[in-house]
């Protein structure tokens, strides 16, 4: 019987301990504040004609300016940056950056006949206080004959 009594005891005083907030516990319950944040989606469209190659990083970059992404944002905020496929049709959707692609493209051979060439086209990013730059480079540094697609970027900002 001592035993179920103890047991009792042990459990009521382990609910009120659970009940008290804050290091001092206290029991003076203070009103919570709901969590508050903000979000904001940037659609970062790139044309054909937007893209440079940097020959220093063997890849082509592209450089948006983004006044929202301010040093707090930056600081305490969380961004992502999603590729949109299908842009305005029912049928869009997005993937996370770095993304990578496995192609194939036909090369001329030299003869009048062509030879499949795969090879993989990877996109990342980078940003910064006021910036984001998408990257997009070719497996084997292949970039004879090529540049990037028009591509439209959606980023995420949360803070």
């Amino acid at each position: 019987m001592k035993k179920y009594l103890i047991i009792g005891l042990l459990a009521v005083m382990g609910l009120g301990m659970m009940s008290c907030s804050g290091s001092s516990c206290d029991c003076k319950h203070e009103p919570v504040l709901p969590c508050q944040f903000n979000k904001k989606t940037i659609d970062l469209v790139a044309k054909t004609t937007d893209w440079s190659f940097d020959t220093g990083a063997n890849m082509y970059y592209c450089h948006f300016d983004v006044p929202e992404l301010t040093q707090a944002v930056y600081d305490y905020g969380e961004i992502s940056v999603n590729r949109e496929y299908n842009s305005g049709t029912p049928k869009a959707y997005q993937v996370a950056l770095p993304e990578t692609t496995y192609l194939t493209v036909d090369l001329d051979n030299g003869d009048g006949s062509t030879s499949p060439y795969y090879y993989q086209q990877h996109l990342d990013y980078a940003y910064g206080v006021g910036f984001v730059e998408i990257f997009c480079t070719i497996s084997d540094f292949y970039y004879d004959g090529f540049s990037p697609d028009a591509m439209i970027f959606r980023m995420q900002l949360t803070y």
